[in-house]
């Protein structure tokens, strides 16, 4: 593993502008349904409902703000037919800002980012979509202080991981996020569960971490979630006093129980899931419970 997936540099010039608080990033960090996190390479994503609508980072002493174009109303069957780019532009943020409204609607439409707001559900399940309780997850509880952490291992798996979380006792947890209707926590045929190949390769990433030290010989995860807090103490956006002081020595696979109404089908799918679930670290028997006691 490459200790440059732990870059960051707190002094960063795009830091340095936005703990100045101007007008513009005021208005972003006082609006209660985005939040940021801190990206590697001194980069900072913004997030709605779990989509990130905004990718900010400094050149030239100027502050650019990427987003894809969806968000702004393009189509792309549209682009196709005229030979527009449909992906990601760059714009002035204040641009952005200025059209959150519209933005926000725009995430609201795509499914990937829908929401029970009214505790609406459809056939004995509540439809809110992962990303959406991800967004929640992180909104609510401010123990967590990143989302979407992503890297390759040493042989060139890619992973991201949902959410991080700083325990009271300072130690950095690592959360994956399923809901209990995914496929993926139930085996398919003769193939095994898919979790349990995605838990593996997050146990992977933990060894070859631990085996990078940060400049004070600290754990190099240590170090990179030490300089996180203190940009986001900078810029306005702290969520805890807490210190990292050590790392989870596994990643915990967190299922959100979104049935509404028992059934006999579901009822066999939560065993199913149930006896996945014994080799990992999970909060499955407190689903199980939540679902018994619907």
């Amino acid at each position: 593993m490459k200790k440059s997936y732990f870059k960051l540099n707190v002094e960063d010039r795009l830091f340095e502008i936005l703990s100045s608080k101007p007008q513009w990033w005021r208005e972003l960090i006082e609006d209660s349904e985005l939040y940021c996190n801190i990206r590697k390479n001194n980069r900072i994503n913004i997030y709605y409902r779990g989509a990130s609508i905004m990718s900010l980072s400094c050149k030239d002493d100027k502050i650019e703000a990427e987003i894809h174009n969806y968000y702004l109303g393009f189509e792309k069957d549209l682009c196709d037919k005229l030979n527009l780019k449909y992906g990601n532009v760059k714009c002035r943020p204040e641009e952005i800002i200025c059209r959150l409204p519209s933005i926000k609607k725009r995430v609201e439409a795509n499914k990937k980012n829908i929401a029970c707001l009214e505790g609406d559900e459809l056939n004995g399940k509540n439809v809110s979509s992962e990303k959406f309780i991800q967004s929640q997850m992180y909104i609510n509880d401010k123990s967590y202080i990143d989302t979407e952490f992503a890297l390759s291992l040493d042989d060139g798996t890619d992973i991201r991981i949902d959410l991080v979380k700083l325990s009271k006792e300072g130690e950095v947890c690592f959360e994956e996020l399923k809901l209990i209707d995914d496929g993926r926590l139930k085996p398919s045929g003769e193939k095994p569960a898919e979790i349990l190949l995605q838990m593996d390769n997050y146990d992977r990433f933990l060894k070859e971490a631990s085996r990078l030290k940060g400049q004070k010989a600290e754990p190099i995860i240590v170090e990179y979630y030490t300089k996180v807090l203190q940009i986001m103490k900078n810029i306005g956006v702290l969520r805890t006093e807490l210190k990292p002081l050590s790392v989870r020595e596994y990643v915990s696979l967190y299922i959100e129980q979104t049935y509404t109404k028992k059934h006999s089908g579901r009822d066999k799918a939560i065993k199913t899931i149930q006896n996945v679930c014994k080799c990992l670290h999970s909060n499955i028997d407190e689903v199980v419970k939540q679902y018994n006691n619907l």
